[in-house]
Formats: structure tokens, sequence, C-alpha cells
């Protein structure tokens, strides 16, 4: 009850008649479980408070605000009780009003109807604190949204720095000022490359598509020319375009404007060519890296072993199981390997039958 406060009930009229319709009359107040002297208030309910007027205080009225209030919950009677409402209320906080109780031991107080109305009371009450409690969420995601994209502001004005810092390390690098050691220009280049590409081709700096198609061929070959290099002379489209795009930061490439522009590679004569095999599966290849020098390869370890699955042949040659999978199923179609497809897996053997014929 420390909840509640009098208030001039000259300066509540115009709250409670714009609000007359939720009214209940012959209400007895408890402060926790124990009965007050507040034995047959009225009750006006508003969306911002809960008024208590009675007879015996002509000028004053009791009110509590509904912000005090976290909880609505209902006490089933019995027989010799009535049901009640329960309103948990928050901790007490002091104020200069004139109040009921002082202070108060209780968490809560609870409203008994002998008039009737107890479950029209409990709807229209909670009606305004869940408006609340959504107000409240409402305002929680705005502030978490502005967060975010302030966040992201703050990571794009970061990647700027950092490449313009990666463009200016080039330049030192490329003007050797300084006391670089060569394998210190080496090992600093690799890093400034695993920052990005610098100034990545876009479509709006070219004059026509196929200009962009031919300039993003060669941005990619020299992006992936050592990455490819180092993993056994292939790599599969999926993982390229993942790779291309993750160094061009916001400037993102379609999917189709990939292809089309890994298509123009060979046109171009370039170190890198786009590969189909029979399977449908596409990679990125070097010039280079013939197919017969994959299988002769594939044959060598296989002479070193009784039988080879997809899973070495990529550890050993240092590429990926779809791409040493294919290279089996190739290797299969000529007549040079045959397989066992058992519940372990799949295994691929040396075709006797062929080398003796």
């Amino acid at each position: 009850m420390d909840r509640l406060y009098f208030k001039d009930k000259n300066d509540c009229s115009k709250e409670i008649t714009s609000y007359s319709h939720t009214t209940w009359k012959g209400i007895r107040l408890y402060d926790g479980d124990s009965k007050t002297e507040y034995r047959s208030e009225t009750a006006y309910l508003t969306p911002s408070r809960l008024y208590f007027s009675s007879n015996d205080r002509p000028a004053m009225n009791m009110v509590l605000d509904l912000k005090c209030i976290v909880l609505v919950e209902e006490e089933e009677g019995s027989i010799l009780r009535s049901s009640k409402i329960i309103l948990h209320l928050l901790p007490h906080v002091s104020e200069q009003h004139s109040k009921p109780y002082t202070r108060s031991s209780a968490s809560f107080i609870k409203l008994a109807f002998s008039n009737g109305g107890l479950s029209n009371f409990k709807i229209c009450i909670q009606k305004p604190l869940l408006e609340r409690a959504w107000e409240k969420h409402t305002e929680s995601s705005s502030t978490s949204h502005s967060v975010a994209f302030q966040d992201m502001k703050n990571l794009i004005d970061m990647a700027k720095d950092m490449v313009q810092l990666a463009s200016v390390m080039s330049s030192k690098i490329k003007d050797r000022h300084g006391d670089i050691s060569d394998d210190e220009t080496v090992k600093f280049k690799s890093y400034l490359l695993s920052l990005g590409i610098e100034d990545p081709v876009t479509r709006n700096a070219c004059s026509s598509s196929n200009m962009f198609c031919q300039h993003l061929a060669k941005e990619i070959t020299t992006f992936l020319l050592t990455p490819i290099s180092d993993s056994g002379g292939f790599m599969s489209l999926s993982d390229a375009y993942c790779r291309v795009n993750r160094a061009r930061g916001f400037e993102l490439l379609s999917p189709e404007d990939f292809f089309q522009a890994c298509n123009y590679m060979e046109q171009l004569n370039l170190p890198l060519t786009c590969r189909k095999f029979e399977s449908g599966v596409l990679v990125l290849q070097l010039q280079s890296e013939t197919n017969s020098q994959l299988e002769k390869d594939t044959e060598s370890l296989l002479q070193a072993r009784r039988k080879l699955t997809a899973f070495e042949v990529s550890q050993e040659l240092g590429i990926t199981i779809i791409l040493a999978a294919e290279c089996l199923y190739t290797m299969e179609r000529k007549g040079v390997l045959c397989r066992d497809d058992t519940v372990r897996g799949l295994v691929f053997y040396h075709n006797e039958f062929s080398s003796r014929t």
C-alpha cells in the first residue's frame, strides 16, 4: 500500500471523467494478505493510473501509477473466500505525496470485488500493461538497430582505412624505400594481399560489359594465381567465387558476372582457365596443369598403394575432395581404374584387365 498516494479530486476529475466507462464499485483493498480500512472503494482505470475514490474521502483520491505494476494475477476464491485480483508492484520509491501507508512490507496489493466485475477489470488493466511492454520492446529494438548500423558504419570506415594503408604500403614496397630485405618484402606483400583487393574492378568504371568481364578476368587471375598454385593447380569455382568476393569487400560480384569473367580467361591467354568436368563440376585450373598431369600424379600415387579413395588423393596431391573424385571418375571412364562400391565407401583399384590388353 505504500506505492499508493493521495491526490486532490479536482486534479483527477478531468482524467477520470474521460474514462468513466472503466469504473468498478464495491472494492476492498488488501495490503498484501492483510485487510485494510479501505472497504468500499470505487476504482477508475485510465491508461496511466488506477484511481480509488470513496465517500469517506470527499476531497482526496488514492492513486496507483500503472508503471508500478509488474504483474497481474487472479486469486481463485472458495466457499469462504471471494476471488481477488493481485497486483504485484515495483519496490517502494520515496516521494513527496501523502500516502495511506508510510511503509509496507508487502510487495503486492489485493482487490476484492463485492459487486462483481473482477474478470472485466483483469482484462482492462492488462491492456495498458501489455501496450507499455510492447513500447519498451520497440524502443529497445530501435536502439539495437541504431547501434548495429553505427557499428556497420564504423566497420566500413575502418575497411576504407585498411585499403588505403594497403595501397600506401604497396607503393613503398615497389619503390623499395627503407631497409627492407627481399624476404621481408615478400612476406609483407603476402600480408597486404590477405587484406583484400585494393581497387576492385566495377561495372561503372568500364565502358562496356565485355570490357568489364575482361578486366574482371585479369583481376581474378591475379588474385587467385598463388592460392591455386599452392592448392595443386585446381580450385572449385564455388571456392574461387567466395574467396574473390571476400577480398572485394563491399564491391560484391554476382555469380553470373564471375562465371562470365572466368570464361574470358582462355580467350585472353591468362595463366588460369575455367574447366567443366563431365559431371558438371566447374573448376579454375592452371593453364600449365593439364588433365594428363593430374592423372599421372594419381596413377603414381596408386602404384605406391594398392587402393585409393578421393580423400587420400586430395590429401596427397593438395586438391579438394571434389576434384580428386572427378579425377578418379575420369580415369575410371578411360579404363585405368575400377571401383569397389561398398558400405564402407567408394574405393578405386588399378584395372588389371586393361593393363593386360
